[in-house]
């Protein structure tokens, strides 16, 4: 039996499926199974997986049901004592697994580990940053000893700041808090990791050990899913009444951002109903931000006022007059 299964649920993503693999095969620990969860695959994936002649692949065809139905079933005939992922667009470097593995080995209360990755440009090969402490990255100010002494806090503060390609999970954590919650219809890596460190330690590796491809088809482009896949994750939260006082706090004042930020985004996009919702959302958590009104009332007026209004800005910063700088809109996290 292998001590550690590597799982990758992959969907029509022939043209980088095979790299995944590679890495995989390519680590300098060797005792794993590879399980490959085709998640309905309409291009030749499958051609892709047979040309790999290594008796610790598994292939794995099931009928379209999402990245957390393809998780689940890798986790549910996987055999490791150990289980780590990669998406089928990402890349292992060699020493990944050699290093969780001893860690977990070492450390038997802690339930997951996690470590940094490099982000890659998908056209050129490039490196574009890391993903934490890195100015150019998603997370520049997320500290990793922060993050290990509060891990919540963080994650209710920063979002998802890791995602199950960095991770490697001991199976019994599984057995005791469930899997991937398949409702969701993204985020359920940040509700996962929530659920995990909420009844587990967990220990966090600060070197990047695999390299996440940015390119055009990234699911972190669906800006609409992604912030419905947030508010999801949130309102469970909530309903869940597992969170203290100050983590509440924390959760709602990252949600109001959330809501501000996507009710802006929808506004200059024309989606004057999704906008209201967005901001009426805000609202109800902090009734006393004036902004959230402005957009509101701007969502109201219509677009052609709303196009006018960023004419005016634009007009406004063509002056040589001194004013504050603007603050930074923070990306969605993924």
């Amino acid at each position: 039996m292998a001590k550690v299964s590597v799982i990758i649920p992959t969907y029509n993503q022939e043209g980088y499926l095979g790299e995944a693999i590679q890495s995989v095969l390519d680590q300098t620990f060797s005792d794993l199974e590879l399980i490959i969860v085709d998640d309905g695959s309409t291009d030749n994936t499958r051609e892709v997986i047979e040309k790999f002649k290594d008796n610790r692949v598994r292939y794995i065809y099931k009928e379209n049901g999402g990245v957390s139905s393809a998780r689940n079933t890798g986790i549910k005939v996987s055999k490791g004592e150990y289980i780590a992922f990669l998406d089928s667009d990402d890349v292992y470097l060699p020493q990944n697994l050699e290093i969780k593995v001893k860690l977990l080995d070492s450390r038997q209360d802690v339930g997951m580990v996690w470590s940094d990755a490099y982000l890659f440009d998908n056209s050129t090969g490039a490196t574009i940053s890391r993903v934490w402490r890195d100015k150019k990255g998603p997370y520049p100010g997320l500290d990793p000893v922060k993050a290990l002494q509060q891990p919540l806090k963080e994650l209710l503060h920063w979002g998802c700041f890791i995602g199950p390609d960095s991770t490697m999970i001991r199976r019994q954590v599984f057995d005791t808090i469930g899997n991937f919650d398949e409702s969701l219809p993204t985020h359920e890596d940040w509700d996962l990791s929530i659920r995990i460190v909420q009844r587990f330690p967990i220990e966090i590796i600060d070197m990047p050990l695999f390299k996440v491809r940015r390119h055009s088809t990234s699911l972190t482009r669906s800006q609409d899913k992604m912030y419905w896949g947030e508010v999801a994750v949130s309102n469970k939260l909530i309903r869940s009444g597992s969170l203290s006082r100050e983590e509440l706090k924390l959760l709602n004042k990252r949600m109001l951002h959330e809501h501000m930020w996507y009710g802006r985004l929808a506004l200059l996009g024309g989606r004057k109903a999704a906008a209201r919702k967005a901001l009426i959302s805000g609202i109800r958590l902090n009734p006393w931000n004036v902004k959230l009104y402005v957009y509101l009332g701007l969502s109201i007026l219509g677009t052609s006022k709303v196009l006018a209004l960023r004419s005016w800005k634009k007009d406004l910063r063509r002056r040589p007059v001194r004013r504050q700088p603007p603050g930074k809109t923070r990306p969605i996290s993924s």
